[in-house]
């Protein structure tokens, strides 16, 4: 009996560990930062929260991002009464989803989705009230390369 009684024991520990494991592996994480992508609330944020396997760049000019979930700021920019912006992009989007955003920083809103996906353009005069503005990275799984440049104009 008392074999019986120790295998009936073992076998319900394991049948526990098995039950914990499972819950470990297939549970989502409490925050997975790629929902940011789908959710403009989360995005306009002033806190940043991504992460990426390799990043090289990653602000004006050349950047490669392998792996990117989240938003991240790469640049804020003051822009005074009478200035405006102008900028280009070149985007190669070769997995997962990826954009580029204008976020204005008081009014909590994207003003302007600068590029969705894989994209090549420029816009040379976008006209902006007085303010601060927050352009940002966001992705959800991406691998990414290109090239991005903003400056204000007058």
């Amino acid at each position: 009996m008392n074999k019986r009684k120790k295998a009936h024991i073992v076998s319900f520990f394991c049948i526990i560990a098995a039950a914990v494991l499972c819950v470990l592996l297939f549970q989502s994480p409490l925050f997975n930062p790629g929902r940011i992508y789908y959710n403009d609330n989360l995005l306009v944020r002033e806190n940043d929260n991504y992460h990426a396997i390799n990043s090289v760049g990653g602000s004006e000019g050349r950047f490669s991002l392998e792996r990117v979930s989240g938003s991240r700021t790469i640049k804020t920019i003051n822009v005074a009464e009478g200035e405006s912006l102008s900028y280009t992009w070149d985007v190669l989007v070769e997995r997962g989803k990826f954009k580029i955003v204008l976020v204005d920083t008081q009014g909590a809103k994207i003003i302007e989705t600068i590029c969705d996906g894989s994209g090549k353009g420029s816009v040379d005069d976008y006209i902006l009230p007085a303010g601060e503005y927050r352009v940002k990275f966001v992705g959800d799984n991406a691998a990414v390369e290109g090239q991005f440049t903003i400056a204000k104009t007058n």
